[in-house]
């Protein structure tokens, strides 16, 4: 057996059946159809590709594999890579090595250190050194990725490897006595902490809560809901997040962030926070960009972290107190511990309807001609259902889709949260249509991240993926616009204007239907018919940012 099979029938035994990727010179040695029940995806550019795996992984919670080539086709990878490590993927994550015999690195032909790049930002990097090490080299990878907090693992497999030829009894056994890969679970939390927070909870004036894409991942929204409801705890998450709660549930705040004071016009933060004695934080993660001075608005809040895995900040960030234990198990303990509950919460917490109504009035009064992002984003919305899934790439719209589109379900709104990577959400699309072909998938992105990913649009024809892109075009970086405008009086148009582009003749170009919408009316109309065309559709729309208004500093 060659060390290429070895080396792909490992994965595929611990589960792995989709890599995206592109094959190089290594390709005499390692082509994918070695083994059966492995679907190879060949995309346009790795950056894509490892986007692809990091999304598969997030909705499915079990990792799939990217795949480069050497040296540059490494370093376009490594994106990818850093995505899965800020947003928390499962992933393999696999590069071809030159030759041993040839590895010099920075010397010879595409020889670059491969696992020394890629170790300062996985969680696992390594580089083959022998045929016999393959299947427990995998094993060992994919461990490390899916435990703890998830992220990814990364191998280097040098050319020669891959044409090693190994004893196929011996490669059996060694495949055969592969450990499972499984994560165990997180231990129990302290009894005695679990009852000294349900005290703590109960002798809270103003208490809410704060929810990390950490619920969605460990399976624990159901019981999150009940703990809330129990006792009317409101909730406010992070865009990564948004779904643990739906959009529509008395308790649910929405999504926060820096942004949504400037948006919204509004010192919103500050009256939601305000009379805020106790926030707890339920999986919070940090890199999720809600920041503890959003809410700490007075002296008075107590922060408590309720955790599966201690996340040390050091001064960055430190709670008052953090439970560190199996979330759905500390949940369902705190649901058992309950006395009676509070008041209802309306009673309570004035500022949520006010926020309601906010958010309300800012779709409401959104301009026909052009539409804003606002009422693009909750026209998609619409068009989508419950459990559509919005997939948003970077740039001043992702913040309106984050914050303003209602969000029924987990995994149902996705963007590049934690890495914020540019040109994320065309891949993310077709990764989650890939993942749940039921469902509508819908991308909402920004022309400057869209056309940083839009040679991977012959991607999606080829594979027949129906998704539909709803392209925001405004010839510029928005976002860039809107931080140069918080310390400035006009933005330096040299930094964030660029010519026009016709999305349209270039989506038909590749292969993908394109069309131009120029008011709301006609996007509702455009986007009904998009989702039942059976293939990819990009719907071309002006769009008109406010940057009248002040930036909150946090």
């Amino acid at each position: 057996m060659r060390g290429a099979t070895l080396f792909l029938e490992a994965v595929k035994r611990h589960g792995i059946n989709k890599v995206f990727g592109i094959v190089g010179g290594e390709a005499q040695a390692l082509r994918f159809d070695e083994v059966d029940d492995l679907d190879f995806y060949l995309t346009r550019h790795e950056f894509a590709a490892g986007i692809m795996a990091d999304v598969y992984a997030r909705l499915t919670g079990h990792p799939q594999m990217c795949y480069s080539t050497f040296g540059p086709g490494l370093t376009n990878l490594a994106t990818g890579v850093c995505s899965a490590t800020l947003d928390r993927s499962p992933m393999l994550a696999v590069s071809a090595q030159v030759p041993r015999a040839e590895r010099r690195f920075n010397q010879t032909h595409q020889c670059i250190d491969n696992a020394a790049i890629i170790r300062p930002m996985a969680k696992f990097a390594h580089e083959l050194e022998s045929v016999d090490e393959i299947p427990d080299v995998v094993t060992h990878a994919l461990r490390i990725a899916r435990s703890d907090v998830p992220g990814p693992s990364f191998i280097s497999f040098p050319l020669d490897l891959m044409q090693a030829e190994i004893d196929d009894a011996d490669a059996l056994r060694r495949l055969d006595r592969m450990a499972s890969t499984d994560p165990s679970s997180p231990e129990e939390a302290d009894p005695s902490e679990l009852k000294w927070l349900t005290r703590t909870l109960a002798e809270a004036k103003r208490p809410m809560a704060l929810a990390g894409n950490a619920v969605i991942r460990s399976g624990s929204e159901t019981v999150l809901r009940e703990f809330l409801e129990r006792y009317q705890l409101p909730l406010v998450t992070t865009l990564a997040s948004k779904g643990v709660l739906p959009a529509d549930h008395p308790l649910y705040v929405g999504a926060c962030n820096k942004y949504l004071d400037g948006i919204l016009a509004h010192p919103v933060l500050d009256s939601l926070f305000a009379e805020c004695d106790l926030m707890l934080l339920i999986g919070y993660d940090f890199g999720e960009d809600v920041k503890p001075g959003q809410w700490k608005r007075n002296d008075k809040v107590q922060t408590i972290s309720l955790t599966a895995s201690p996340n040390p900040m050091g001064s960055v960030f430190a709670p008052d107190k953090e439970i560190v234990g199996n979330l759905r198990g500390a949940l369902t303990k705190l649901l058992k511990l309950a006395s009676a509950p509070p008041p209802p919460l309306d009673l309570r917490h004035e500022s949520l309807q006010q926020l309601r109504t906010l958010k309300r009035r800012a779709i409401e009064s959104s301009p026909e001609s052009p539409p804003d992002a606002t009422a693009i984003v909750a026209a998609v919305r619409d068009a989508l259902g419950r459990d559509g899934i919005l997939c948003s790439d970077i740039g001043l719209h992702k913040q309106y889709a984050g914050l303003f589109s209602d969000t029924f379900a987990p995994n149902t709104f996705l963007c590049s949260n934690g890495c914020g990577t540019f040109g994320f959400g065309f891949p993310a699309g077709m990764a989650a249509k890939l993942a749940h072909p039921e469902r509508r998938v819908a991308v909402v992105c920004g022309d400057g991240g869209f056309h940083s990913t839009s040679q991977d649009l012959e991607t999606a024809a080829r594979y027949r993926l129906p998704i539909v892109v709803v392209l925001l075009k405004d010839n510029a970086f928005g976002l860039i616009k809107y931080y140069q405008l918080t310390k400035h009086e006009d933005v330096f148009g040299d930094s964030v204007d660029f010519g026009a582009v016709d999305f349209v003749k270039l989506a038909e170009a590749n292969g993908v239907i394109g069309r131009k919408v120029d008011s709301l009316t006609t996007l509702r109309e455009q986007l009904e018919q998009a989702f039942g065309e059976g293939k990819p559709v990009l719907l071309e729309v002006p769009v008109k940012y406010q940057y009248q208004f002040d930036a909150p500093t946090v």
